[in-house]
């Protein structure tokens, strides 16, 4: 066991782990004797069970004395056994420490004292409880936003120009719009069109004269024997009156007045359409000029940002990849504030020509107005099935379109007139000279009393294809009037659905902004105590601006879907007070009957009448009657 121990514990060294970042060499030794091999060794077999372990002694007498172990660069010593021990790597050399000023410098400052943000309501909450509106006004003017858009505004005004309200804009639009104009000559071309059927059934008073002169020539011999006058005049007044047509007439003037009153009702409508289209147009231009300011805003923010990467980059605190993103970033924002600014100026023109004006002379890019305005949000609440109910009642191009299946019904029958029978009534008072005599003013005088009548009795079915014609675009106004509620139904549907939309958005980017105003305030206070970068104040801005873009579409939305929810249900006129038209002349009084949008519309045709659409909608929601207990029967004696 002795001699084996030297052998063991050079296995055991050469088992030791390297810690050594590269071997080192081996060295050489020269003029040695070869060590004889290392006898086989051949593992004992363990006892079972094993033996208890007991440790040894600290000091073994059997064991020869610890030798010292040897130092770097010396001999080593041969073992007992003759052979030389294996060689000890190198311990690798540690790493030199840092000086104290050093690691004094490589650390963070520390944190400077911040005060926890309140998780429950503190002494914020009065703040938090103000309008919402309120507070994002003051909170997009803390970011210089309302100063940069007045400063706009200033810079955009032409002191040669007037300025224009939302109020100016509708007024000019009712009294200029061509539009309106054009729908005012089709009510006069329908009046006109009245008048001339309904003058059938008026007698008819006509004055016919006849002067003749007979040369000697052509006068005969019974003629010249007796003098006969060479000269004849002759002076007629002729009275007409139609008897009866079959209803022709009096269908005749029925469609026409449906044609009338659907102009009017077309008017209405035009009107109706042109102060959505001025409205929406005019607070285009307010939203499209405040996304001027905000994408501005937007780019200036996004060059500091690539001016701090830059600095940064060449500072070797950031990677170069930081400066593309922020390059790639700013060149992102150009094309929305490039979009803006034209939506701007197209918005400018197209209402120009909605409100019917003209250009300076000399000038005709020149707007001839100032827009002053803002978007005002003010939410209202709505009730659908009332709205519905309402827009049916009053929608004028609803009602249009009933005057169409009226007026179509009254065609029909004129049509199936050309059936029957038409008797004319005339009588004619006769003064014409006397041939007898040669003086020109003995005149001889008497009545004609007479009554005329026609008969169609075979046309070559032309008749038949009139009538069929008209039965054809009778059914067509009923389909197209039913698909007409439909279709005011879906526009008020879809306008509350598109309030209740920006409203929800309104909330929720007011308070976006409050939110955001309030991340900027921290970043900014971290960055003027030195926690913080003012990249992270440059994102906030950012992200702060986004806020306000998407708060200012949406205050317009909910403007847009206001204006379409007032056109669908005709709420925004009334007619006859704001404009000068051809209603208020004397002569279209008759107009001030159905001039009431609330006034109840006529009924249809009698085989339209059961399936009218109007009158489902028009009815009281069913009241649900309670439902009935259910009855307690007794069960039944059973049977002994």
């Amino acid at each position: 066991m002795t001699k084996k121990l030297p052998a063991l514990l050079a296995l055991l060294l050469a088992s030791l782990p390297l810690r050594a970042q590269s071997p080192a060499p081996t060295p050489e030794f020269k003029d040695l004797p070869t060590p004889p091999p290392l006898p086989q060794f051949t593992p004992l077999p363990l006892p079972s069970p094993l033996p208890e372990f007991t440790p040894l002694p600290f000091e073994n007498p059997n064991l020869p004395p610890a030798q010292p172990l040897p130092t770097p660069g010396a001999m080593p010593t041969p073992l007992p056994d003759g052979t030389m021990p294996l060689p000890i790597p190198p311990m690798p050399a540690a790493p030199p420490l840092p000086d104290a000023s050093a690691i004094q410098g490589e650390t963070a400052p520390p944190l400077p004292p911040q005060q926890a943000e309140p998780l429950a309501p503190g002494p914020q909450t009065p703040a938090l409880q103000e309008s919402a509106r309120q507070a994002t006004t003051q909170e997009m003017a803390r970011t210089d936003f309302y100063a940069a858009l007045n400063a706009l505004i200033a810079k955009q005004r032409n002191p040669g120009v007037p300025d224009l309200t939302i109020g100016d804009a509708l007024t000019t639009a009712l009294k200029k719009n061509p539009d309106i104009l054009v729908a005012i000559q089709e009510l006069n071309t329908t009046s006109g069109r009245f008048i001339s059927v309904r003058s059938q059934i008026i007698p008819q008073v006509s004055l016919k004269s006849n002067y003749g002169y007979t040369t000697s020539e052509l006068q005969t011999v019974e003629d010249i024997g007796a003098q006969a006058n060479d000269e004849s005049l002759a002076i007629n007044v002729e009275f007409s009156q139609l008897i009866y047509d079959g209803g022709a007439a009096i269908s005749g003037i029925r469609a026409a007045i449906s044609d009338e009153v659907q102009s009017y009702y077309r008017l209405r409508a035009v009107i109706d359409k042109t102060i959505a289209d001025v409205k929406i147009n005019f607070f285009e231009i307010v939203l499209n000029r405040a996304l001027i300011i905000a994408n501005q805003q937007s780019v200036d923010l996004l060059t500091e940002q690539l001016k701090d990467q830059q600095n940064r980059y060449e500072a070797g605190t950031v990677p170069r990849f930081n400066v593309l993103q922020a390059e790639v970033a700013l060149a992102n924002a150009k094309p929305p504030l490039i979009q803006a600014e034209n939506n701007y100026r197209v918005a400018m023109y197209r209402l120009v020509r909605l409100l019917g004006m003209d250009y300076p002379p000399g000038f005709p890019s020149e707007v001839p107005f100032n827009i002053v305005g803002k978007l005002d949000y003010k939410p209202r609440t709505f009730d659908a099935d009332n709205s519905i109910r309402t827009a049916v009642t009053r929608n004028p191009e609803l009602k249009a379109q009933r005057q169409t299946i009226l007026g179509e019904a009254a065609r029909v029958n004129r049509e199936f007139a050309g059936f029957l029978p038409q008797i004319n009534a005339k009588a004619t008072q006769t003064n014409q000279s006397d041939i007898l005599t040669s003086n020109l003013t003995d005149m001889v005088q008497g009545w004609f009393f007479g009554v005329t009548g026609s008969w169609a009795v075979w046309d070559g079915l032309l008749t038949y294809g009139n009538l069929k014609t008209a039965k054809a675009r009778l059914e067509q106004s009923k389909i197209n009037y039913d698909n007409g509620v439909r279709e005011v139904i879906l526009e008020v549907q879809r306008a509350i659905s598109n309030l209740l939309e920006a409203k929800q958005t309104v909330e929720s980017q007011e308070a976006s902004v409050v939110q955001g105003v309030e991340a900027l305030r921290l970043a900014q206070e971290r960055l003027d105590a030195g926690a913080g970068t003012q990249l992270d104040v440059l994102n906030q801005q950012t992200s702060l601006l986004q806020s306000q873009t998407f708060l200012l579409q949406a205050y317009y939305s909910y403007i847009r879907g206001l204006a379409e929810y007032d056109r669908a249900l005709s709420i925004d006129t009334e007619y006859q007070d704001i404009f000068d038209d051809p209603l208020t002349k004397p002569q279209a009084k008759r107009f001030n009957k159905i001039n009431n949008p609330d006034r109840p519309q006529p009924t249809l045709p009698r085989i339209y009448r059961k399936k009218d659409p109007l009158v489902p909608i028009l009815e009281n929601a069913p009241t649900p009657s309670p439902t009935p207990a259910p009855s307690k029967k007794k069960a039944p004696a059973k049977k002994q």
